[in-house]
């Protein structure tokens, strides 16, 4: 189709500098100012009606109010004569990450992290403005003398809407997809409703093409590719590339969960797991949700044990249990103890599980009760003084400590209660619902694996998306050894995050540990890191005394 040799009366085509699904890019030149421009010209499809172009146009000034260094500036939208809608954008000058790709082949795991964290950078700002890209793909993304540029912000939500005004899904009359089937999530593929985490697990697929050199999903048929991406798990990491490192490829995975729920809540908290995935722990290992080794470490083993078991790792997606040795020494025995070897099966929160769904366990599964409680005088700053008499008039023992939580509904509380009759502590969680206090959540802290211990509670903000979540430690010293449990729930997800282990405290060394399966979930990862950090702090504590 023509096009005109100027736009808008002030901007002059010189040449066409690319093609895609959505349009034409041009050079041109703004006659006004003598500075070069792109323009970019939608394809005559996605021009609908009247009522379209009134809604492009506002779109437009949306996302003309970005305005970031890793994001291309819109300058000016409108509609050609014919019914075309243009946008006049910043001429970004540089390389394509596709065109990168192809030269290049697989990036090192430092330069892909540097380039996905720095498409964190404007996704988030995009998101606090309310624009969301959905057509986030290598070909978006420039590469110059300043990192990375994103194009095409905002532009595949004009499209959508265009499409919408004829047709029930992200396509146009012609059956064209309003986006890349290859980079977009599921609830995309689905036709469904997208938001920012959608964003996010289009930067998981640009990120692991980066370090696998191809995209997750690929087949001829773009039908294909979009079957697979809604319920196709992508292949592991290292099973491409073994020099990936684990918490990387974890990074990763948890970007392409198929549910948006279990991705990064927001940018921010998917940069922060990035930025800490090229991290080494320096003292404990991290969980590995792509192998498990199957086993309890014990203090005393046969040498060939301690030379078989690091070959004993089986690939994940299913495993109950991860255990870990230190300082280089990792040896497994059958445990005499019943109760820690049950610690996997019976003290864990099963991944997935909700709270209100299960009944209260003594061996460490949390349960859901409304018990209401009568609190009408309640002030709206609640002080723990206050917090504390609550959680006693909802507790069956004795309160230890509580703590005052920022949730998304509000102000919440948490307080370990020891009970009378079963002797064991646990903890209790109340939520503000229709004025009063209710407890919303209990969870077991003792278990058969672990009685007796010496509780305290803090909060943490666990995941970076600005609310707390509450860690309960544990601490039980028989002789030369000490006992460990961390115990992080998460309001928003109601679920326990267990870290449990065991050492020597003349010698200093790790003698057994075990995760809960909720820390191999999607979201698990980044709380499975808050454990093993406040583990590492109390091993270096207990060495340095």
């Amino acid at each position: 189709m023509d096009v005109p040799q100027f736009i808008a009366g002030r901007f002059r085509i010189e040449c066409e500098i690319g093609r895609g699904g959505m349009g034409t890019v041009y050079r041109a030149t703004h006659l006004g100012l003598e500075r070069p421009v792109a323009v970019k010209i939608i394809k005559q499809e996605f021009a609908a009606d009247r009522d379209v172009a009134d809604r492009f146009l506002r779109e437009a000034r949306t996302m003309a109010r970005l305005r970031h260094r890793h994001a291309a500036m819109i300058f000016d939208a409108g509609n050609l004569p014919d019914g075309r809608h243009f946008i006049i954008m910043e001429l970004v000058d540089g390389t394509t990450l596709s065109e990168a790709l192809v030269r290049d082949g697989r990036f090192s795991p430092e330069r892909a992290v540097k380039i996905a964290v720095q498409i964190c950078d404007v996704l988030e700002e995009a998101h606090q403005l309310g624009i969301i890209h959905r057509d986030l793909k290598p070909s978006n993304i420039m590469l110059n003398e300043r990192g990375v540029c994103v194009l095409d912000f905002g532009v595949a939500k004009v499209l959508v809407t265009s499409a919408e005004s004829t047709a029930t899904h992200a396509t146009t009359g012609s059956g064209q997809l309003v986006g890349t089937p290859r980079y977009m999530s599921p609830e995309q593929c689905l036709g469904q409703r997208v938001g920012a985490r959608s964003d996010l697990y289009s930067l998981g697929v640009v990120l692991y093409e980066m370090l696998a050199g191809r995209p997750p999903f690929i087949d001829p048929l773009p039908s294909a590719v979009l079957v697979k991406e809604v319920t196709a798990p992508a292949p592991p990491l290292p099973q491409l590339r073994q020099d990936i490192p684990k918490q990387l490829a974890i990074a990763v995975h948890t970007l392409l969960a198929k549910r948006p729920e279990n991705r990064p809540r927001t940018a921010a908290a998917a940069r922060a797991i990035l930025e800490k995935s090229l991290v080494r722990p320096e003292l404990l290992p991290e969980p590995d949700p792509l192998s498990s080794t199957m086993a309890v470490l014990a203090e005393r083993s046969s040498i060939i044990f301690r030379l078989a078991a690091p070959l004993a790792t089986v690939i994940f997606f299913g495993a109950l249990l991860f255990v870990w040795g230190n300082s280089g020494e990792t040896a497994t025995k059958s445990v005499q103890d019943s109760s820690t070897a049950q610690l996997a099966a019976r003290a864990v929160l099963p991944s997935g599980t909700v709270l209100s769904k299960i009944s209260l366990s003594r061996d460490g599964y949390a349960n859901h009760t409304d018990t209401v409680l009568a609190d009408t005088m309640l002030t709206p700053s609640l002080t723990l003084d206050r917090a504390r008499k609550i959680a006693s008039s909802g507790s069956q023992g004795y309160v230890g400590d509580v703590q005052i939580l920022q949730t998304a509904s509000g102000a919440a509380l948490a307080a370990i209660q020891n009970e009378r009759i079963v002797g064991a502590a646990r903890f209790l969680m109340m939520e503000k619902r229709g004025g009063v206090f209710r407890v919303s959540a209990r969870g077991q802290l003792d278990t058969m694996s672990f009685r007796n211990g010496d509780w305290n509670a803090e909060t943490i903000d666990a995941d970076g998306d600005e609310y707390d979540e509450v860690l309960f430690t544990g601490t039980e010293t028989k002789g030369r050894t000490s006992r460990h449990r961390l115990v992080l729930y998460v309001p928003s997800n109601r679920e326990m995050y267990v870290f449990q282990f065991e050492k020597n405290n003349v010698t200093g060394r790790l003698l057994k540990a075990a995760w809960s399966r909720s820390v191999f979930s999607a979201n698990g990862t980044t709380y499975g890191r808050v454990l093993r950090e406040k583990a590492n702090r109390l091993v270096a504590k207990k060495r340095n005394r």
